[in-house]
């Protein structure tokens, strides 16, 4: 919706330039000026889900306790997600897991023992494509029903939450999102767990978390036990619990 308004804004100033001004030189300096700054916040809109420029985002939550929500991506890995859990369970922490369906069958354990134990699966497409910013509605309404018929067919009927791949939105995966049904989820604070060094990953939650951030983390990376070690140590520690996304 805000981008509808935006680029209705961005039209409207246009055609207000060309009507007001129609006798000034150098017309194409405003005009320049109203199109750059439109496709710089266009592109920080398709980039950072939590402007929700292209779709409304669950990307922190209002919380009357001290409570914040772990969520991990692009699971689940047969042996680190099983860890993970290990270690959520030791802290009694809940947390958010969003699943790529062609993942899905072959750790139907896995993802069988995130329920029982209280946490939450969230749907993150079929295949993690990085051609994914790109793909037409259709598309990414098929793969999103994909891992929906995934997780059914191993008896988990209800996925109610969706994360795009990257965190990228546009309105064509805005469309599908609705057309989907499902609540779109971001993040307040993205750790870069994948390219990012432990510290860097653990000091950076240690500086921003606050009641009602939501982080990303991903259950494939291979310092995620580290990581995620530390920062369960910290939360207990500030008294922040982490809850899983309804």
């Amino acid at each position: 919706m805000r981008f509808w308004i935006l680029s209705a804004i961005y039209s409207g100033m246009l055609t207000g330039i060309f009507f007001v001004d129609a006798g000034i030189q150098n017309l194409w300096v405003p005009v320049a000026l109203i199109t750059v700054v439109y496709s710089i916040i266009v592109v920080l809109g398709v980039s950072i889900i939590r402007l929700n420029l292209f779709i409304k985002s669950l990307s922190s939550f209002k919380t009357s306790e001290n409570e914040i929500a772990l969520t991990f991506d692009d699971g689940p890995d047969n042996e680190l997600t099983l860890k993970v859990l290990d270690l959520l369970k030791e802290y009694k922490a809940k947390a958010t897991f969003f699943c790529i369906g062609n993942k899905v069958e072959d750790n139907e354990p896995i993802l069988k023992r995130m329920l029982a134990e209280g946490h939450s699966i969230g749907n993150h497409t079929w295949e993690h494509a990085n051609s994914f910013p790109w793909w037409s509605v259709k598309r990414i309404t098929d793969s999103i029903a994909k891992t929906d018929n995934a997780l059914k067919a191993i008896g988990i009927e209800k996925c109610t939450i969706f994360r795009p791949p990257f965190g990228v939105t546009n309105n064509l995966i805005a469309a599908a999102i609705k057309r989907s049904n499902k609540k779109c989820v971001g993040w307040s604070i993205r750790t870069k767990d994948t390219c990012k060094s432990i510290e860097e990953v653990v000091d950076k939650v240690k500086r921003n978390i606050k009641p009602g951030d939501i982080v990303l983390l991903h259950d494939t990376n291979k310092n995620i036990l580290t990581e995620l070690k530390e920062i369960l140590d910290f939360c207990n520690q500030k008294g922040l619990k982490s809850v899983a996304i309804n």
